[in-house]
């Protein structure tokens, strides 16, 4: 953190590829941001914005989305639904 801005961050997801998966999309969208509800949203929507499903795992890029903008948003001590 720089003051109320997110210096960088780092985001992984696992269980949505063979490997863990880093999504650089997402750690662009938090840096140098404030660490609040909209950023969390916008940084769940590029964690997914690269994501090519398989055949019947569709379903995990809404839970993927959901994972990390839960995720964000506990870390900046906001409530979650």
């Amino acid at each position: 953190m720089n003051g109320n801005r997110i210096g960088s961050a780092r985001v992984v997801l696992g269980a949505v590829a063979p490997v863990p998966w880093r999504s650089k999309p997402a750690e662009a969208a938090l840096a140098g941001k404030p660490l609040n509800e909209d950023t969390a949203t916008l940084a769940a929507e590029a964690a997914v914005s690269e994501a090519k499903p398989m055949s019947g795992n569709a379903y995990k890029v809404q839970i993927a989305k959901t994972a990390v903008k839960r995720a964000i948003m506990r870390a900046a001590g906001l409530k979650t639904v």
